[in-house]
């Protein structure tokens, strides 16, 4: 909500942003509009003379230390002549996943895989579909909401479509995140727990795509929604939804592969992305996560075939500009606060990821597991 009847909280920020302006000689005027949202407010300057965007974008620690609040994030609106200063709100309002899954469910029927990302910074909902992008990459630093969201993402599916239209091929080499969608209809196999069981399900994904390839050719169609709508109901593919919870864990395992003389970690990294390159017509896509943002583990050919990245907090702009080619995710608040780049769209979107608690989670389950068997 964009708003030029400011409260008081909101006229004191701007006083302190201009008078530390003012301190450091910067010529910028303020824009009377504040963008308020459940976290964050955005406070708009125009910069004046030869001043530089780049020189107010580095005042973003100067700022949060003016201010007294633990990070404020600052960036050229896209668009607009402005420059935007988001600034944490004192009172914020949490993200819970009952209030976003109430934003997806009305679109079911349009999205073939819904992602609920949670609501952008003005508190819109956040929700893509997984076949227009068609592979995401997540990073995020240990406690800032990574498998939360993950968890949030594989909950929604299995809320929303049913086991008929979307599979899920689950990898959790820590074996602690997935467990409790054991039992859950929409799973092609339990969650794989460790390295090599992780790149059998990648072969098998491979498999399925040379015969899904194959069914396409056979009815001329160039992506499973056309030979989606050229088949019976019953002779339908499903898409499969390959979601991984830390790929730095094969990235770096250094044992040698016995049959084929080359270490597991080279492996893994060229049947993803052969996997990757080669699947997103038939139905299969990949989310990825990672919690080691490192230019070893994001690599050039792992960028190159993830077009779309999300990223949470992070501890430096180096891990910042490894995942999203920009500084800014290192000036992220903590649980749930993300940088969304979408190839879909220009600019890079603020949001915040829903909570999911295990209560919410089961219940799903449980109800999905007691309307198949009826």
């Amino acid at each position: 909500m964009t708003d030029t009847n400011l409260t008081d909280e909101q006229v004191q920020v701007f006083a302190t942003l201009i008078s530390k302006m003012r301190a450091l000689q910067i010529d910028a005027s303020p824009l009377p509009t504040v963008t308020t949202g459940p976290m964050i407010s955005v406070y708009r300057f125009e910069p004046k003379g030869a001043t530089r965007v780049t020189t107010i974008e580095n005042l973003a620690n100067d700022f949060a230390v003016a201010l007294g609040c633990e990070a404020v994030l600052v960036k050229r609106m896209p668009g607009d002549s402005a420059v935007g200063v988001f600034v944490p709100n004192k009172v914020r309002t949490g993200v819970t996943f009952l209030q976003t899954i109430s934003n997806v469910w009305p679109l079911r029927d349009k999205l073939a895989i819904p992602l609920n990302l949670g609501i952008t910074q003005i508190g819109d909902p956040l929700i893509e579909d997984l076949a227009t992008l068609p592979h995401l990459l997540i990073a995020g630093s240990t406690g800032t909401g990574k498998s939360t969201l993950l968890t949030t993402l594989i909950t929604t599916i299995i809320a929303v479509k049913s086991p008929t239209s979307v599979r899920l091929v689950l990898s959790d080499t820590s074996g602690v995140e997935f467990g409790h969608f054991i039992g859950t209809p929409h799973l092609e196999f339990e969650p794989s727990t460790n390295v090599y069981r992780t790149l059998e399900h990648i072969a098998w994904l491979a498999e399925e795509t040379d015969v899904r390839m194959k069914k396409l050719q056979q009815r001329s169609c160039r992506n499973i929604t056309e030979y989606n709508l050229n088949v019976s109901e019953r002779d339908k593919l499903p898409y499969i939804v390959f979601i991984i919870d830390e790929i730095a864990d094969l990235m770096l395992h250094k044992h040698k592969n016995e049959d084929e003389k080359v270490s597991v970690s080279k492996l893994f990294e060229e049947r993803l992305c052969l996997l990757v390159g080669r699947c997103r017509k038939t139905g299969i896509h990949v989310i990825a996560s990672t919690q080691r943002p490192s230019v070893n583990i994001v690599t050039g050919s792992i960028k190159a075939n993830f077009p779309a990245r999300l990223t949470l907090k992070l501890p430096s702009a180096v891990d910042s500009r490894t995942v999203l080619d920009t500084e800014g995710a290192e000036h992220l608040l903590v649980l749930g606060d993300m940088l969304y780049k979408s190839p879909l769209r220009p600019e890079l979107i603020r949001a915040h990821a829903p909570i999911t608690r295990n209560s919410e989670i089961l219940a799903t389950i449980e109800a999905i597991v007691r309307s198949n068997q009826q």
